[in-house]
């Protein structure tokens, strides 16, 4: 009777390829265990952290550009505020004054929402600090780069007109010692800007270099895979097929003999 030998086994290594390539298609990575590709998985672990810690350092920063952006709304608000203020004061100087005591009412309501300009937050965060504060960005995803952005010091910057009671007191040199300082915090607050847009771009590229390089090293050949499968499971029935024949004649020769 035919036998079969088990130390030469193509079929049993065709079906061992089959399952590799099955297991391979079934999980959708090259690399499913780390005896296939140790090196290569632990260069994926580190590119996986990286990935994930870059994504938040990209929201972070967006939320930071966030901030900046709306600090410079209230900025600009201030600015607006004192314009007016300045326009008050050359009114309140004009032939007639401020008999009706109008520009004084304006006045008094203006600088109370200049005074409480300060206490604006953005999600629970204060803008503004008295004196000049500042918060810890995180500039990329390794930690090695990093920046403050300020909370500006509003209350100084508008003190020379919201001290004042009266329109009256208040100068045109106050009016424009105010307008200067203000726009030195919008300056600031821009340049921090373009420093948060920069490392936001920066961050983005290096967070889509380092998909790029991760799927590089773990996602898997489709239809390479494919095909290893389909020629793998061609072997196995075609070997499988090939036996069974051989035992078959085999037992048909033993009969006849016998």
């Amino acid at each position: 009777m035919a036998t079969y030998n088990y130390l030469i086994d193509p079929i049993g290594a065709n079906q061992s390829q089959q399952s590799f390539f099955l297991q391979q298609l079934s999980s959708g990575n090259r690399v499913f265990s780390s005896w296939i590709d140790p090196g290569g998985l632990a260069v994926s672990t580190k590119l996986d952290a990286a990935i994930s810690r870059s994504s938040v350092v990209v929201n972070n920063l967006a939320t930071t550009n966030s901030f900046l952006q709306t600090q410079d709304g209230i900025l600009q608000s201030a600015s607006e505020i004192i314009d007016r203020i300045g326009q008050l004061k050359t009114m309140s100087e004009g032939v007639f004054g401020d008999v009706t005591g109008a520009f004084q009412t304006e006045f008094t309501e203006l600088s109370k929402q200049l005074s409480n300009l300060n206490t604006e937050s953005f999600n629970g965060v204060q803008m503004f600090s008295d004196p000049t504060g500042s918060l810890a960005v995180m500039g990329n995803e390794s930690g090695t780069v990093s920046f403050e952005i300020s909370q500006a010091n509003i209350v100084s910057s508008v003190s020379d007109i919201t001290s004042q009671a009266n329109l009256a007191d208040v100068t045109m040199t106050n009016i424009t010692d105010s307008l200067q300082n203000v726009a030195n915090l919008r300056a600031t607050n821009g340049a921090q800007q373009s420093r948060v847009e920069a490392s936001f771009d920066l961050m983005k590229v290096n967070h889509s270099n380092y998909a790029l390089e991760y799927s590089a090293v773990m996602d898997l050949d489709w239809a390479k895979a494919t095909t290893d499968f389909t020629i793998a499971n061609l072997a196995t029935e075609t070997g499988a097929s090939l036996f069974s024949n051989a035992l078959t004649s085999g037992t048909t020769v033993n009969t006849l003999l016998s």
